[in-house]
């Protein structure tokens, strides 16, 4: 256990580690026994956790093949295959657009400004909340090395041990000065400091809506969805976008334009 903890450290974050190996030690029965039936009575999402736990523990003993075997035998999916599920969530009105930018502007009223700056920023990059409070940081106290001034762009590549991850990854992020005022304005770049604090405000936390309305914003105005995965780094695996998408460069520099209008929505 203890080596295949150090084999997970290579690959994933530590609350992953933690995920992966606590799965892997109360679950290791079903590859001893090639049993599966005691996850599939699992929730959706735990049942996946389990499952990558245990590929990623026959991956580190060398025979993930019997894996193969297991997930075969039992039907094991990689996602529920549950489509009135996605669109039920993409049609929810407490979800939806508005109400989203709305939770980040009421949150904002109620909490000092060095932890709304980090709603916002997130907001305004589209990263993920732990991307977005480690940029936060590069941005005050490393920009040299971070932000080309030039081109007025975050090089998220100059620091693959923080942002190229194994399965979540982010390359460039297009600011402007207001973003970069709202970083060197800030003191507090702890995603778990804003998660306790909001906790103990009796606050609810949903700083994941921040990338969704990046995203929706961009959509909404124009900006074709490869560009916006480009930007929150998903790379799609589609021989066109491989191999055949070469964008405008003006299509980014609209992105940055429009940075402004999502600026004013929130403030």
């Amino acid at each position: 256990w203890i080596k295949f903890k150090e084999y997970l450290k290579t690959t994933h974050r530590e609350r992953s580690v933690i995920c992966r190996l606590s799965y892997a030690k109360k679950y290791y029965h079903v590859l001893l026994e090639g049993n599966a039936k005691d996850i599939l009575s699992l929730s959706d999402q735990k049942r996946l956790q389990v499952m990558k736990s245990l590929a990623s523990l026959l991956k580190f003993m060398g025979c993930y093949d019997k894996w193969k075997d297991i997930k075969e035998k039992y039907q094991l999916k990689w996602s529920n295959g549950n489509n009135s599920l996605e669109f039920q969530t993409i049609v929810n009105n407490e979800t939806n657009y508005d109400s989203m930018v709305r939770w980040v502007k009421d949150t904002c009223s109620h909490i000092p400004r060095y932890y709304s700056n980090i709603l916002i920023y997130c907001t305004l990059t589209g990263l993920r909340a732990d991307e977005a409070c480690k940029s936060l940081s590069l941005v005050k106290n490393n920009p040299d090395n971070y932000l080309n001034k030039e081109t007025m762009i975050l090089e998220h590549f100059r620091h693959p041990n923080i942002f190229i991850r194994r399965t979540k990854q982010v390359f460039i992020s297009f600011v402007n000065y207001d973003i970069i005022n709202l970083a060197k304005e800030s003191n507090k770049y702890s995603y778990n400091a804003l998660r306790c604090y909001l906790k103990r405000r009796k606050l609810q936390m949903n700083m994941n809506y921040c990338r969704k309305i990046f995203a929706t914003f961009m959509r909404n105005n124009g900006i074709e969805q490869e560009v916006i995965d480009l930007l929150q780094g998903r790379i799609p695996k589609s021989v066109f976008v491989r191999h055949y998408y070469k964008p405008d460069l003006a299509r980014f520099e609209k992105v940055r334009s429009l940075l402004d209008n999502l600026y004013n929505q929130l403030i």
